[in-house]
C-alpha cells in the first residue's frame, strides 16, 4: 500500500511490549494526546479503558481512526500478545490499515541524528539483552543484520572500543558500558522507553508495509521463544 504522507492522518498507536505500557493519538506525527504507564498489572486490565479515556479526551471516535499501529516486541510474550490482539481486532472492525514496529526500531529513531553506528539494548531479564545494529546517515535508518538475544556480559565485550551509539534501557547500557565518559566510545544516549508515539510517527512513514481486510495477520519479534514452548520441548 502506498500513498502520500498526510498531516492529517489520525493514528491510534500502543505498545504495552514491556512494563511500560503506552497509548498514543497522533495527528500526523503530532501527538494530539498520551498515556504512560509503569505497571506490574497485566496490560489488558487497562488498555481498552485508556484507549477509551484518551478518545474521550481529545474528542475523537473509533470512526475518525486512518491508522492503527501497535509495537510487536521484542519483550514480553504476554505483554506483546495483549498489544497486537488488541490492536489486529480493533483495525479489523474498524476496516482500517494495521501497521507493527519493532520497539528496537523506535529506539534506533531516537539516535538518527547521532550519524553512524547505534546499537540499541533492552532488557531481557535472566542477565540479558535483545540488542540490534542500526547504520544512521542523515535522518535514514538502516538495520544491520537481525535483533538478537545475548548475555549481557557477551554483549560488553561485543561493543568494547567501538564507534558505537548505544541506546535503550539505562541499567542495560551502564552494565554493557559502565566506563562511558563525555568523549569516549562507545557513547550511552538517553532514551524515551515510553514507545507508542514513536511506533505511531514510524508507522506513518511506513505505508507500504500497512495491511489491511479480514485476515490481518502479525509477525511478533518474540526472539526469545515463550517458556511454555521450551517446557512442551523439553
Amino acid at each position: 500500500m502506498t500513498m502520500p504522507e498526510n498531516p492529517n492522518l489520525r493514528i491510534l498507536a500502543l505498545d504495552t511490549s514491556t512494563e511500560r505500557e503506552s497509548i498514543a493519538l497522533l495527528e500526523g506525527e503530532a501527538v494530539r494526546a498520551e498515556i504512560r504507564l509503569r505497571s506490574v498489572k497485566t496490560h489488558s486490565e487497562q488498555l481498552l479503558r485508556s484507549i477509551d479515556f484518551l478518545m474521550q479526551r481529545v474528542g475523537w471516535t473509533l470512526a475518525d481512526l486512518r491508522l492503527i499501529a501497535v509495537g510487536n516486541g521484542p519483550g514480553s510474550f504476554t505483554g506483546i500478545r495483549i498489544g497486537v490482539a488488541t490492536a489486529l481486532g480493533m483495525a479489523q472492525s474498524l476496516g482500517v490499515p494495521f501497521a507493527e514496529v519493532s520497539g528496537l526500531d523506535v529506539l534506533a529513531q531516537q539516535a538518527a541524528d547521532c550519524g553512524g553506528r547505534i546499537g540499541v539494548a533492552l532488557d531481557a531479564h535472566r542477565s540479558q539483552a535483545f540488542y540490534a545494529e542500526y547504520a544512521s546517515g542523515g535522518r535514514t535508518m538502516r538495520p544491520v543484520g537481525k535483533p538478537v538475544l545475548l548475555d549481557i556480559s557477551a554483549l560488553a565485550h561485543r561493543v568494547r572500543d567501538r564507534h558505537l551509539f548505544l541506546i535503550g534501557d539505562p541499567e542495560v547500557c551502564r552494565a554493557i558500558n559502565p566506563d562511558a565518559a563525555p568523549g569516549s566510545m562507545p557513547r550511552n544516549l538517553p532514551a524515551d522507553l515510553y514507545l507508542a508515539a514513536g511506533t505511531g510517527r514510524l508507522a506513518s512513514k511506513r505505508a507500504r508495509s500497512w495491511r489491511s481486510g479480514n485476515s490481518l495477520m502479525a509477525e511478533p519479534v518474540y526472539i526469545r521463544p515463550p517458556d511454555a514452548l521450551k517446557k512442551k520441548a523439553r
